[in-house]
């Protein structure tokens, strides 16, 4: 899901990633995994999580301090894609590697 808020003040854009059938656990994972860029992002960035009936739900935020950023947000976007996606693979090799044992 993408939006774009406005005000007569503030503009913002962001975007929510959503990711399905995902226990506590492996969320808290993802979470961990991501919450470095979390703690580094510019003040005109923000990155939050939240665990809901849909799963885990990541957004990524960026606000006008003249300009909008839209490059930053998709970069982070796709960063955070990567992380989740390696994450996943290397809990999937793994979960595979155990079960042979």
């Amino acid at each position: 899901m993408q939006g774009l808020a406005s005000s007569a003040r503030e503009k913002r854009i962001w975007v929510e990633l959503v990711i399905e059938g995902v226990d506590e656990r492996l969320a808290d994972s993802i979470i961990a995994a991501i919450r470095p860029d979390n703690a580094t992002a510019p003040g005109w960035m923000s990155i939050s999580e939240h665990v809901s009936e849909k799963g885990l739900v990541l957004r990524v935020e960026v606000r006008d301090d003249g300009r909008l950023r839209v490059g930053s947000l998709r970069n982070t976007v796709t960063e955070i894609i990567e992380q989740v996606y390696a994450l996943l693979k290397t809990i999937e090799e793994t979960t595979k590697s155990l079960k042979k044992e």
